[in-house]
């Protein structure tokens, strides 16, 4: 009876710890410098260069943002909470191109039509990541909607066109304190995007994982370069304000030039198998 009892309830909480832990069930990342990045951009660059049927994927793209753009042209805070949408998806949007960049590094040909059988390489865990960004995108707009029309300063004409707006906004101390925590908020929901996406796409792709584990693997990139990962945060989002700037035109170059970047930034944070410590 007392072995029984022994064996159920062990001496040692040690014996009943998981046999892995988050550590052992992600691969394994680097620390690299914060200037890494801009060899990310570099080397994207020379991958459309290389393979300019990205630019397929950045014209689809675009027209998407154009179409609704277009549609949301007269709620214009509606058309900043989808544009900002754009930043959220748009790993997911980017998976065809990393299936492109994974092609070009391994040498082999590029067509029109390649990179889009990268979705179905992915399996089903590219749906649930693309479910959990657009769930997290309906939540950014519900709050964009609340918080410019019920919770700041009370003004309906917050809601109408944008040149009505902006004066409510930018006139009065509640009208800044709104627009700041609309900013404020937008930059917190950016990092916690960037933490779960920065790498989970082309893990999905190359190590063929788990959601879980591709996100978990963004986690210890965050963690373990935080310096190097939020300036590339703050480059994509420089480049979709370029973007922006131009009526979308640029997002045409710019959306595949940042897919095939993705790439290389996960080349340069995660280590291949072969570089991983052996566990015991």
């Amino acid at each position: 009876m007392i072995s029984l009892i022994q064996r159920r309830y062990p001496d040692d909480l040690s014996e009943i710890r998981p046999r892995h832990g988050y550590e052992e069930a992600t691969p394994g990342v680097r620390r690299i410098e914060a200037g890494r990045p801009l060899r990310w951009l570099s080397a994207g660059w020379n991958d459309l260069r290389h393979a300019p049927a990205g630019l397929l994927h950045g014209l689809m793209v675009t027209a998407i943002g154009g179409v609704i753009m277009g549609v949301l042209w007269s709620w214009p805070w509606a058309g900043v909470a989808a544009l900002t949408g754009f930043l959220l998806v748009g790993p997911v949007l980017a998976t065809g191109l990393n299936g492109l960049a994974r092609s070009i590094e391994r040498g082999e040909t590029v067509g029109l039509r390649s990179g889009f059988g990268a979705l179905e390489a992915t399996g089903g865990a590219i749906w649930a990541f693309a479910a959990l960004l657009a769930s997290i995108f309906l939540a950014w707009t519900a709050f964009v909607w609340l918080w410019m029309g019920v919770l700041n300063v009370g003004h309906a004409g917050l809601l109408g066109p944008l040149h009505e707006a902006l004066p409510v906004l930018l006139g009065s101390t509640s009208g800044l304190i709104s627009l700041a925590g609309l900013v404020v908020a937008g930059a917190a929901l950016a990092v916690v995007v960037l933490a779960l996406s920065v790498v989970t796409i082309p893990t999905l792709l190359d190590r063929r994982t788990g959601l879980m584990t591709a996100m978990g693997t963004s986690l210890k990139a965050l963690r373990t370069s935080p310096a190097a990962t939020l300036i590339w945060a703050a480059l994509i989002t420089v480049l979709f304000a370029v973007s922006v700037a131009t009526a979308l035109l640029a997002l045409i170059v710019v959306f595949p030039w940042l897919g095939y970047a993705m790439w290389h930034a996960y080349r340069d944070l995660v280590e291949p198998p072969e570089e991983a410590a052996p566990t015991t």
